[in-house]
Formats: structure tokens, sequence, C-alpha cells
């Protein structure tokens, strides 16, 4: 139920969907007065959420904590990579489909692996390798497009369940336990912006891990012609507010 809660609110988590209401409560409005409110502060948060330098800053300061993040010195047996980094897998053509810039979660589980830094990476609920409902799943072929970048099949930990970031801190800390691992041996890998939340769902569990972050946005330096309303950032903004938010609500229910 919360899964299903998550992926309904999160389409009111869009600036655009703001907008939007903002509008046709402007043009369903008989008040003249509200009416006109409502369509100058649909054009105002247009106006807002399409500027893209403001939408940098927020990225910014959201991850600068990482921004001289490096690899780490200490080993790890294992890189905990949490999933949601793709829509998933062709297998005919044997290519990913990456979702934004989150691909960044595996490319650097497998820069730690081939650095030396961790022995084993784990996957968790991504949908790569997730099981529909007739319990198939792309694994196979994930593990042998991963092959070819030099991770040995035996370096795999798959968790194909997971749906959410609760999900991913408690199925992955229960199949890591009964693989005999220690909190202490593994290394937390995910988004900069998704870190605090995904710890903490860790740390409920039980687990207090260490982290490295991936996506870590640099310092902006916009340009006069940056600030000219941009379409992209209006859905850009979803992931910061779907944290910010996510974190919140973690946080009140005890995730």
């Amino acid at each position: 139920m919360f899964f299903i809660i998550s992926k309904i609110l999160k389409v009111f988590l869009l600036p655009l969907t703001w907008i939007l209401g903002l509008l046709v409560f402007a043009y369903l409005i008989k008040n003249k007065r509200w009416k006109k409110r409502l369509f100058v502060s649909a054009i105002v948060m247009l106006i807002v959420f399409s500027n893209k330098p403001l939408l940098n800053w927020a990225q910014y300061l959201t991850t600068k904590q990482y921004s001289h993040q490096q690899l780490p010195k200490k080993y790890y047996r294992v890189a905990v990579v949490m999933g949601g980094f793709s829509n998933g897998m062709d297998t005919a053509s044997m290519q990913v489909s990456f979702l934004d810039d989150r691909g960044d979660r595996l490319w650097e589980a497998i820069r730690l692996y081939e650095a030396g830094t961790v022995e084993r990476i784990m996957i968790s609920g991504d949908a790569t390798i997730s099981m529909d409902g007739d319990g198939n799943s792309n694994a196979d072929a994930l593990k042998s497009y991963l092959g070819d970048f030099g991770i040995h099949n035996g370096d795999l930990i798959l968790e194909q369940h997971a749906r959410n970031t609760r999900e991913n801190a408690t199925f992955s800390t229960a199949m890591l336990d009964s693989l005999g691992y220690r909190p202490d041996q593994c290394l937390l890998v995910t988004s900069a912006t998704h870190m605090k939340r995904s710890l903490a769902s860790f740390e409920a569990c039980g687990w207090t891990l260490d982290g490295y972050a991936t996506n870590i946005y640099p310092k902006p330096h916009p340009s006069l012609i940056s600030f000219i309303p941009q379409w992209k950032p209006l859905t850009d903004w979803h992931e910061l507010l779907n944290e910010w938010f996510g974190g919140i609500v973690y946080k009140t229910v005890g995730y």
C-alpha cells in the first residue's frame, strides 16, 4: 500500500502538475479576483521552476558535502548499489536503458570493483533484475552484460524484490546478513541526492554503512543566457522534490 501511495504522490511532486492545477482552477473559478491571482501564480511558478540556474544551485547545495569525495582508502567486501538507475534492459540488443543520470550508480560501483576497493557488487531492486509476476527476470542478461566489463558472475549479488528505498534497506540487509556480511564490510553506493535517505533507511534496519555518492553536481557558473526559461528544468526538479519530500515522510513514519 505504501508503495502504491508513494507512486501516486510522485505525480503531485511535479512543478508542471502544480502549474496546470492552478490554471485549471483559474479557469473554473468564478471570482475574478481569485481567477487573476491563480493565473498570476501559475505564471510566476512557471518562471521560477523553468529557471535552470536556480535548479543548478539547488542541486549543488544539496550535494556539495560530497564535492571533495575521493575513492575510499578502506577495503570493502560489498558495494551495495541502490536500484532505480534504469528503466530495464532490452535482451535483444543487450542494452540497459539508464534513467536520467542515475547510471553512475552502476558505473561508479564498477570503478570501485576494478580499483580493488570492493570485492563484490550487490544490486538492490533495479528494473534490470526485478522479477515479474511469473518469477522471470533479466538477471542472467545483466550478468552477461556486466561480464563484458570484467565483473565475474560470482562477484554479483542480486536482490530482486525491492521497489523503494525502504525495501532496498530491508531486503538487502536481510540478504547480506544471511551471507555472513557485517555492516562495516559494506559500502552504500547511490546518487548524492538520495544518499541521506538511503543511509537513514539502512540505519533504521540496524545497519550503519559508509556511503559513496554519485551524480554530484558542480558549483554552477550561470551565464546571462542561461536565465532564459527552459522546459527541461520543469521536470528535472522532480528528483530533488522527491528526495526532500521522501526524507520528511520516511522520518515521520520511522523508515
